[in-house]
């Protein structure tokens, strides 16, 4: 996977990407001997939010500032359960069908691993600043509403 910037931990690493997340063979870039699970989660685009028809949506990141929050978020998850961890997600246009995030986490037991992936995908809405303006069909374009970063 090309990563334009990225960033690695003792048992994390975290990147950005221009276009679409691939999705193959991520197992191999978490997989550990020790380890006997592997889970894997997939953000794809749908064509549809919010009732409204989407062919696309284009990613806008500020890289130092999301690769930061998302070393910090990768920090926080490996601190928190014992596993590998990888965390991509996408800058620009990604069609419906294209992953734009994929977070891979390998484990000794399975639950270590899904909890890893959920906490990871769900921290990231919240912590990292990513903005996504979705495309439709006719091509016109919409911002979508986000998470305040900010703590007061």
């Amino acid at each position: 996977m090309k990563l334009f910037t990225e960033n690695r931990g003792t048992h994390w690493h975290c990147g950005l990407l221009d276009g679409p997340c691939q999705t193959d063979e991520l197992d191999a870039l978490v997989s550990h001997p020790a380890h006997g699970a592997i889970a894997q989660f997939f953000g794809v685009v749908r064509n549809h939010n919010d009732g409204l028809e989407a062919a696309a949506v284009d990613y806008d990141v500020h890289p130092e500032l999301a690769l930061k929050a998302m070393s910090e978020l990768c920090s926080d998850i490996s601190s928190e359960y014992p596993v590998r961890l990888l965390l991509v997600h996408s800058r620009g246009l990604v069609r419906v069908g294209e992953a734009s995030v994929v977070i891979a986490a390998s484990s000794a037991h399975r639950k270590d691993a899904l909890g890893a992936v959920s906490d990871t995908i769900d921290q990231l809405k919240v912590r990292v600043p990513i903005w996504k303006k979705e495309i439709g069909p006719d091509d016109e374009q919409r911002w979508l509403d986000g998470y305040s970063l900010r703590k007061d």
